[in-house]
């Protein structure tokens, strides 16, 4: 079996709705849990493809898939997935990247990452040091502003895979006419049209409600998570874990749904200058607008 299709990104834009309505379809073997982060976690790409793979049960589908948000500013993942699969087809799914920017802000704040005493104009200015450090799930929890770069992301990709085998769409298309969207991407995909269910909005904001239980399920790096991680090297018992979703089961608890301020006018200001050039390479290089 190999993974022919996969889901990069962006994050915080609409990849669990999109997952949802995937899932939809009979000839897709979606992996037991949303996102297999095999080939952006070093560790987890270091277990081979076998790692991967226990991810899926049904073989006999058209298309073996799974989604991984850190994928998109990953500098690793293109050749990665290149080497595993070069016909691989990929799907970006991108919101106006000042609101994906604030998005990611907000998840960040309210889940431990970023102190609540930094601003989002200041989060950007420590985001240098943060990049330098390679490691992609800190970029991902940290860099806000960086991350929304999409021109520069998908330039990454396109070093190693064809524009043909790219889908990209927005955030706006899945929420104003998700049957017309899902139409192309089945489409793309070389499978047959299905009418969708509709469905609600997914992964709404959201804060954490203990954040050292979040700090402990998140970080590969705490004391007690690297004590009892030794039993799970082995295989059968790594997998029941895994494939359970029960970590995943338990972030979802230890959430509740909340609001946030609208961005300030300086802070429209300040995305609207930081993001202006990438959008206009977007725009004029894959046709995308906001």
């Amino acid at each position: 079996m190999k993974l022919n299709h996969i889901i990069i990104g962006a994050g915080r834009s609409g990849t669990t709705s999109l997952v949802a309505y995937l899932q939809q379809h009979p000839k897709i073997n979606f992996s037991s849990i949303k996102e297999v982060t095999y080939f952006s976690v070093e560790d987890h790409f270091k277990r081979g493809e076998d790692f991967l793979h226990s991810f899926f049960g049904n073989k006999e589908k058209g298309v073996n898939t799974t989604s991984d948000t850190y994928l998109l500013m990953d500098k690793n993942a293109p050749k990665r997935i290149f080497d595993y699969n070069p016909t691989t087809k990929i799907i970006i799914i991108l919101r106006s990247p000042s609101a994906r920017t604030y998005s990611n802000y907000n998840f960040s704040v309210n889940h431990g990452y970023i102190d609540k005493s930094v601003s989002l104009i200041k989060s950007q200015k420590l985001e240098a040091k943060i990049l330098a450090n390679n490691d992609i799930i800190k970029q991902n929890n940290h860099c806000n502003f960086y991350g929304s770069l999409y021109h520069l992301h998908l330039t990454s990709w396109l070093k190693y895979f064809k524009r043909e085998q790219l889908f990209i769409c927005t955030t706006n298309q899945l929420k104003d006419n998700p049957q017309q969207l899902m139409d192309a991407y089945f489409e793309f995909l070389e499978l047959d049209r299905i009418e969708i269910k509709k469905l609600q909005a997914k992964n709404k904001a959201a804060v954490v409600k203990n954040k050292t239980l979040n700090n402990f399920l998140v970080n590969r790096d705490h004391p007690i998570r690297k004590l009892i991680s030794k039993p799970l090297q082995i295989s059968f018992l790594r997998n029941i874990i895994l494939n359970s979703n029960v970590v995943e089961k338990i972030k979802s608890d230890n959430k509740q749904e909340m609001t946030y301020q609208k961005l300030t006018e300086e802070e429209v200001d300040f995305c609207d200058n930081y993001f202006a050039e990438d959008l206009q390479k977007l725009k004029a290089d894959f046709g995308i607008e906001f």
